[in-house]
């Protein structure tokens, strides 16, 4: 992962920066410049985690959304299914009522 090479990348500097410091100003400098540089790393990974969970909720929320879009599509579904089969019967209710009427008419003339 790249947060481990930098990791790494720092624990070498840290270890090596004392050592070719000469003096301990050159020391504390040294110790100055690894933490300038720890420090950034960890801003950037703590602002990585924060976009990371951003990022996370704003997909929960879209999934949730989604969930209930397709919960209301399928009660909708039902809605349909149930009035269609209701008008279904109706047609042929009607169907059969208008061909009796026109046998009764066609057998009373």
């Amino acid at each position: 992962m790249k947060v481990n090479g930098i990791a790494a990348t720092l624990a070498g500097l840290l270890l090596s920066m004392p050592a070719l410091a000469q003096t301990a100003d050159e020391q504390l400098l040294a110790a100055q410049m690894y933490y300038q540089q720890v420090r950034g790393a960890q801003q950037k990974a703590d602002a990585r985690l924060t976009q990371a969970e951003t990022d996370k909720a704003k997909a929960e929320q879209r999934l949730a959304d989604a969930q209930a879009g397709l919960s209301g599509a399928n009660t909708e579904l039902e809605a349909a299914k149930t009035a269609q089969a209701a008008a279904a019967q109706a047609s042929e209710a009607a169907t059969k009522a208008l061909n009796e009427a026109w046998q009764r008419k066609e057998g009373g003339q």
